[in-house]
């Protein structure tokens, strides 16, 4: 029977991508770095994850496809971010290139692996040279190389490159989270919200739209060695979603903007080119960004966590 093996399954994406795989019939295991987050059908990993560790449970799961989610945003140490974002996956890739019959592993990369993007249009290509700016790109990026260097050994690799995700489930890490987790406590008199500048314009992809795209290059053997942007094609800025999602709200809401702070990104904007995924058969359309920011809302005022509700 294909089993997936999906890392960070309990993450924002993570939670998506297993929906999607029962939607399709495709039994899941999630590997967890907390048992706080463990369930029935995951599997606790070491802290840190060695290739040992990960060799033994890829042993005994025998996965046909990796997802690998897992990674971190930020951390406290250059340490601490390469331990989460490129040492535990060169580990997971040996680890998955030494088993009897290798798996396909998708990783999921970042936009920020790009840097400022180089073409007047803003949007950046998958053959476009890349210059983070932050340590997170960095990272990501190293974790692509390897990535790609597994695949030259033999192991089927494709490096998902992704934008911005929104939907149900956002963490209040990012900006659209918090602003959610903030206005959906507003209480009928109305309050004030005070961010940073936003005009910053981002490629933003339903979650669930980036969910199904991940399963589908998981099955698509042509992307195999690919770096595939998982992106719309279209920028919005980030002062749109906030002003779309003000006029939800259904409470008076004043916007104030603190120069002082800072803004969304030191990059105007960045859109993702759609020709690559777009040539592998893969769908991914715009958002419909006032849906899902209702949903979005609905959760947070539920307190709740279940995507079942929202997913579809």
């Amino acid at each position: 029977m294909t089993v997936a093996l999906v890392t960070g399954a309990n993450g924002f994406l993570g939670r998506h991508v297993r929906h999607e795989l029962t939607k399709r019939g495709i039994p899941a295991v999630g590997l967890y770095r907390s048992s706080a987050s463990a369930d029935r059908h995951s599997i606790l990993l070491s802290e840190p994850p060695t290739q040992d560790n990960l060799r033994a449970i890829l042993d005994g799961v025998a996965p046909s496809t990796i997802f690998h989610l897992a990674g971190a945003t930020r951390s406290n140490t250059p340490e601490e971010l390469y331990q989460a974002n490129v040492f535990f996956a060169a580990h997971l890739l040996e680890a998955a290139l030494n088993t009897r019959r290798p798996p396909t592993v998708v990783l999921v990369g970042s936009a920020a692996e790009y840097g400022h993007p180089m073409h007047a249009d803003f949007a950046v290509r998958e053959t476009d040279p890349c210059a983070p700016l932050s340590p997170y790109g960095i990272s990501k990026l190293a974790q692509t190389l390897h990535g790609l260097s597994h695949f030259s050994r033999g192991l089927p690799v494709v490096v998902a490159r992704l934008f911005n995700p929104i939907g149900v489930g956002a963490p209040m890490t990012t900006a659209l989270g918090s602003f959610v987790a903030q206005l959906a406590a507003t209480p009928s008199s109305g309050r004030t919200l005070t961010t940073g500048p936003l005009d910053a314009v981002r490629d933003f992809v339903d979650v669930l739209d980036a969910a199904r795209a991940l399963v589908d290059l998981a099955e698509n053997r042509t992307a195999f060695g690919q770096i595939v942007n998982v992106c719309t094609g279209v920028g919005t800025s980030v002062q749109n979603l906030v002003d779309r999602l003000i006029a939800l709200v259904g409470a008076p809401i004043v916007h104030e903007i603190d120069t002082r702070r800072g803004g969304a990104s030191d990059i105007q904007a960045v859109v993702g080119d759609t020709e690559r995924h777009q040539q592998l058969g893969i769908a991914i359309p715009p958002p419909d960004i006032d849906a899902i920011l209702r949903n979005m809302l609905a959760a947070a005022r539920a307190g709740n966590t279940h995507l079942e509700r929202f997913a579809s």
